[in-house]
């Protein structure tokens, strides 16, 4: 005799949708966060290799601590990033012929 299974699921309570609804938030925000990891390494292997000497900068443990190390820098990219000018200058010579 064949078993009968049961074709009625218990029903969904609207706490286990909402559950539900944080975990997939939780692995897409986890998703975004390692491709915005793995694009910060690559964009830094890149300043690294065309500008070795920001090697020297030695990263600290706190939030404060790294931006009195790197402020040199910062302030270097800041730079940049704000004269329009000079930004459209770097870019049309790095163009290739």
């Amino acid at each position: 005799m064949k078993e009968t299974k049961n074709l009625y699921r218990n029903p969904v309570t609207p706490e286990q949708l909402k559950n539900r609804k944080k975990m997939q938030e939780r692995r897409e925000q986890e998703a975004k966060r390692k491709v915005d990891i793995h694009r910060n390494i690559i964009i830094g292997e890149m300043v690294c290799k065309y500008f070795p000497n920001v090697m020297e900068y030695q990263p600290q443990r706190s939030k404060s601590a790294n931006a009195e190390v790197f402020k040199d820098f910062e302030s270097v990219l800041e730079a940049i990033a704000s004269d329009t000018e000079l930004l459209a200058c770097i870019k049309s010579r790095a163009e290739p012929c």
